[in-house]
């Protein structure tokens, strides 16, 4: 059943035992090599990128705002967790959650051993969750959640400028509208260190490659099950808005774990909002309140 506060608390709170329980006896929980429920997972080494996500310089207004929080603050949202530990491994950068992990071990105040790792191998489909064509877009899951870009205004001074038009997507305004701003893409900030469209396409079929192979030898298991098709005329991405049911689930809270490296209470508890990829002037459900009224609800210092 759908729940709010306080009865929300319990469903958090059952997804750290979740991990927790998982994590028992199994010392290789946070590693990929060795770690019986993990999917290895051919993941690119790039020191660079790695770099770049973790100091808030990607590109992406909304990712280097979340990134550029946790730096400054020590917390932020489960969602926003869910989408710079998306964009890091399966959704752009093609990096190993390992790696995600160890920036919120270090970063997080509310970091938790079993949780964290559990939760980036869950958001990387290496084990847990294997639904990899579901994807967030860096530029349209922030729109969709924060039209105005308030929280990039707040964390990414340098955007503040910039229309809402085109707050979330920089380098695709106008030489006079980055000139008004005081704020030349590639100059003063960052161009988009990739092609969000053609990584995502490129990585959804590197998963499902990896999980036909896993089918032949692992038959018809949870594990092993890929969809045969998924297509929507955007490369097999769907949307979904909080409350709206997903394929295969129910819209149940319970289905979402707080996010990466979190073990306290995480939100209103409503679903993953999920974008496609190839247009950044989405259509479709925008059902966010709760969810906007929680991201701009920050805490002021820790």
């Amino acid at each position: 059943k759908n729940s709010s506060p306080p009865l929300s608390l319990y469903g958090q709170l059952l997804w750290r035992e979740f991990f927790y329980t998982a994590a028992t006896n199994n010392p290789r929980f946070d590693k990929m090599e060795g770690n019986p429920i993990c999917v290895r997972i051919p993941w690119d080494k790039n020191p660079e990128a790695l770099a770049k996500w973790a100091e808030a310089k990607t590109g992406f207004p909304w990712i280097d705002a979340i990134m550029t929080q946790l730096r400054q603050e020590g917390w932020i949202h489960h969602l926003a967790r869910h989408a710079v530990a998306c964009f890091l491994t399966r959704g752009d950068l093609w990096i190993s959650w390992e790696e995600g992990m160890k920036v919120f071990e270090e970063l997080l105040l509310d970091a938790d051993w079993s949780v964290n790792a559990g939760s980036w191998m869950w958001l990387s489909c290496s084990s847990f969750f294997q639904q990899f064509f579901h994807c967030y877009c860096p530029v349209g899951f922030g729109r969709r959640t924060d039209p105005n870009g308030d929280f990039i205004r707040r964390y990414l001074p340098i955007l503040r400028g910039f229309p809402a038009k085109f707050i979330y997507d920089p380098w695709n305004a106008p030489e006079s509208v980055q000139a008004a701003a005081k704020c030349i893409i590639g100059v003063h900030y960052p161009k988009p260190m990739v092609h969000h469209a053609e990584a995502s396409r490129l990585n959804i079929e590197r998963m499902k490659q990896l999980y036909q192979q896993l089918s032949r030898y692992r038959g018809l298991g949870l594990l092993a099950s890929v969809p045969s098709t998924n297509v929507t005329g955007n490369g097999g991405m769907m949307a979904y808005s909080p409350g709206e049911q997903h394929p295969g689930t129910n819209s149940s809270s319970s289905h979402l774990p707080g996010g990466p490296g979190s073990s306290a209470p995480t939100g209103n508890g409503s679903g993953s909002i999920l974008f496609n990829f190839d247009s950044e002037e989405q259509t479709g459900p925008s059902s966010v309140g709760q969810q906007q009224q929680q991201l701009h609800t920050l805490p002021q210092s820790h």
